[in-house]
């Protein structure tokens, strides 16, 4: 298997374009969606077997989870775990991230909806409150999660649980980053939020801007850097964690 490496605007694009799938793996799924103005998404509805997650990049988005709505700003972080009922709306024009740990057939569900085909995928219709209580959701606004910080970077956990571990990270002027290395139990994934970020994916690198994506599939080496010492914010997602968010507590 190969890495993934996705410039900006990149990647399998669905419904016009309103959906772009970013990664598509037995461990996850991350779509980026752009929505032009407020409109319904998603109504109440749970998964059996999987955790759905999402991260606003632009614009303003209201996400319900069990029988509480909030609105989200850009940065902010919300997790539905398997049987919790949520549902989306956008409130503006609006650009997020979705991540569902594992896929569940979510990426098959959207590419057979997009050519006009009934589809299906882990996903049950449930009236908001139903379900399971929202016990081990996650609301974090921007900036929000256990902060650490060390070796010229801050990393903020938004979610560590088996299915996924995302931390958003700020990389300061000479962050040379990890080894290149792979992994033999979970895909390593990254979207640059901000600035330029160096990769090593394979053997090459490569410095990619915001809006960019990379993966690293089981066995794929990777590493990522600040070479040029300017400030810069990514996501890094792993699934299922292995262990990784706590790994990191003691980096």
């Amino acid at each position: 298997m190969t890495g993934v490496l996705l410039r900006p605007g990149e990647g399998e694009s669905l419904f016009g374009g309103r959906i772009v799938l970013k990664a598509s793996f037995d461990q996850l799924t991350i779509t980026e969606s752009h929505y032009p103005d407020a409109r319904d998404g998603a109504d109440p509805h749970f998964h059996r077997r999987h955790v759905d997650s999402f991260y606003v990049i632009e614009g303003g988005m209201a996400v319900l989870v069990h029988d509480e709505e909030k609105l989200l700003d850009p940065g902010a972080f919300v997790s539905a775990p398997p049987e919790v009922v949520h549902g989306f709306r956008t409130t503006s024009r609006s650009v997020f991230l979705n991540f569902h740990t594992p896929d569940g057939d979510f990426a098959d569900n959207l590419r057979a909806r997009d050519r006009g085909e009934d589809g299906g995928f882990d996903s049950v219709d449930a009236p908001p409150g139903s379900g399971k209580p929202p016990i081990d959701a996650v609301f974090l606004g921007p900036g929000e999660g256990e902060r650490l910080v060390a070796n010229n970077r801050v990393a903020t956990i938004k979610i560590g649980r088996e299915e996924i571990a995302l931390i958003e990270f700020e990389l300061h002027a000479g962050f040379d980053g990890p080894d290149p290395h792979s992994h033999d139990d979970h895909v390593d994934s990254f979207y640059v939020l901000e600035g330029e970020v160096d990769f090593l994916v394979g053997d090459e690198w490569h410095r990619l801007g915001a809006g960019s994506f990379v993966a690293a599939p089981i066995g794929v080496t990777h590493a990522f850097a600040n070479r040029d010492g300017q400030h810069a914010r990514l996501l890094n997602i792993h699934a299922p964690s292995t262990g990784f968010h706590d790994a990191l507590r003691r980096f």
